[in-house]
């Protein structure tokens, strides 16, 4: 029949065509993610130290607050050791996990599946630091940085090199060990926060530092 071979022939020349556009949108999805990807690594930094702004505060402390279930998880910029080196990332608990859960800041850092990890040494070996910036004025008083330190433990887990697309995972609630991160849960209270300008124009001012040449001078 003339008419049923016509409605097939539109039939079999539509699903052609939206095979064709999710095969298009799949690709259009995939390079955007890989632009994404781009922009991060050409603008994070490739030194060594990272410094993260986190604007309304009080807003995402207060979200963190009146959760419902899980804690408020923050995740800075991805940013490098030095060049050609290891990939990190911080976070932080704006009301706390933990044992700091309520009453502090918590913050962690973590390292991230790179471009150059089949080249360097693992477990990761840098000494680590991060620091609250007092944003007080230095002409009108001394500024009083928080700031902790630590060298990884090579049999920690979550310094050995982690595995390809693992940061999905984490995010996914999946225990991943070499990337769940290492910090402090007690970083700072919140008490404390408030007695000098940890938080100014409702901002705070986290920074990590990778001292890299330490390890070199040590070796």
């Amino acid at each position: 029949c003339p008419k049923t071979a016509v409605g097939r022939h539109l039939e079999e020349a539509t699903h052609t065509h939206l095979s064709l556009l999710s095969g298009v949108v799949n690709r259009q999805r995939l390079e955007l993610r890989e632009l994404r990807r781009a922009v991060e690594e050409l603008s994070g930094s490739r030194d060594g130290t990272l410094l993260w702004k986190l604007t309304d505060f009080s807003q995402r402390l207060q979200e963190a607050k009146t959760r419902t279930s899980g804690s408020l998880e923050l995740f800075s910029p991805a940013f490098y050791s030095h060049n050609y080196g290891y990939r990190l990332q911080v976070s932080a608990f704006p009301n706390g996990n933990g044992s700091g859960e309520g009453f502090h800041l918590s913050i962690y850092i973590r390292v991230l599946p790179g471009e150059y990890d089949g080249l360097l040494e693992w477990p990761f070996p840098y000494r680590v630091s991060f620091s609250l910036l007092d944003q007080s004025d230095p002409a009108l008083t001394k500024p009083q940085h928080i700031t902790e330190t630590f060298i990884p433990d090579p049999t920690w887990k979550n310094f050995q090199r982690p595995r390809p697309g693992a940061l999905g995972s984490v995010r996914g609630g999946c225990l991943d060990e070499s990337m769940l991160g290492f910090g402090y849960p007690k970083f700072i209270s919140h008490e404390e926060m408030k007695k000098r300008n940890y938080i100014r124009d409702n901002a705070i001012f986290i920074k990590a530092s990778i001292d890299v040449v330490q390890k070199i001078l040590n070796s």
